[in-house]
């Protein structure tokens, strides 16, 4: 009878590793759309990859919540530490929820990769805008100083573009 029951929570985690790794992907992909349509300015592509990005996620955290429920029916904490150790009790002779543990956590990762380097691209874009936009005015360029903060402060002043 111990042998059932760890077989159905080795297919459960099977199960939930491979629709994560899923997940994973399909963020990915998402994750990679935003890129391109925010560097070629593109709004209506942009929004459709926000709201896959959004899907994603959620489909993401449902896996989660799953993962940790999973975890704590078999009496484990939550952790990364804790999901290591109940793959190596529940895994079979080829190591299959080891290699799909190791596989969601390189996914988890690259997603994250991929996200922070979203969110460097919009920034230099963002400040590409507020230049041009400065430019526009005809903004007193002041050189950018850190305040004590450690945010960056200027002092330019506007000017109208066009005086009537």
């Amino acid at each position: 009878m111990a042998d059932h029951g760890r077989q159905q929570r080795f297919e459960q985690a099977q199960e939930l590793l491979a629709a994560t790794i899923q997940s994973c992907d399909r963020l990915l992909t998402a994750l990679l759309d935003e890129r391109s349509a925010v560097q070629s300015n593109d709004v209506t592509a942009l929004n459709g990859a926000v709201s896959r990005k959004k899907i994603h996620l959620a489909d993401l955290e449902g896996h989660e919540q799953h993962r940790v429920a999973l975890l704590s029916a078999c009496k484990y904490k939550s952790d990364l530490d804790s999901m290591q150790q109940f793959v190596r009790s529940n895994d079979d002779s080829r190591a299959t929820l080891q290699t799909l543990w190791s596989t969601t956590l390189k996914r988890l990762g690259e997603c994250r990769d991929a996200n922070n380097t979203n969110g460097a691209v919009i920034a230099a874009q963002r400040k590409l805008h507020t230049d041009a936009i400065s430019i526009l005015r005809q903004q007193e360029q002041d050189p950018e100083t850190y305040g004590p903060g450690g945010k960056t402060e200027t002092t330019g002043q506007y000017r109208a573009l066009a005086e009537v």
